[in-house]
């Protein structure tokens, strides 16, 4: 009996539209992962929608989100999860300013943005504090 497994990678859930895309889709966000520290800026979409989410390490146990985006239309959601799981950040998508999460384990975080029919620019950073 011959049995046969075959593997194909196609990509990472963990972060659906990657910063290393050299030709990437329309409404296709700019997005820094790297360790400490978390950028996303998506300029200038009308009626955007998706359920993306993105493993991000941190060495830190608090983290400062800076939401600095311009909606005109449509709502939104950006929730941060520690390490263990735990919601340390959730605000609308439309809300402005700085402020920092709740503390948490450090490690690998999950970032999970949730847009309904946005239109505008969503921009966001999350950092170590």
């Amino acid at each position: 009996m011959l049995v046969l497994v075959v593997t194909v990678a196609c990509g990472s859930s963990s972060n659906p539209a990657g910063p290393n895309d050299s030709n990437p889709a329309p409404n296709t966000p700019g997005i820094t992962n790297a360790t400490d520290d978390f950028q996303f800026n998506l300029p200038n979409v009308t009626g955007y929608s998706t359920n993306g989410g993105y493993t991000w390490k941190t060495t830190g146990t608090v983290a400062r989100v800076t939401q600095s985006s311009s909606i005109s239309g449509g709502s939104g959601t950006l929730q941060i999860r520690d390490a263990g799981g735990r919601i340390v950040y959730s605000k609308g998508l439309n809300e402005g300013g700085t402020v920092n999460t709740e503390a948490g384990p450090a490690g690998d975080w999950r970032i999970d943005i949730t847009p309904s029919g946005v239109t505008g620019t969503i921009n966001f950073r999350i950092q170590k504090n």
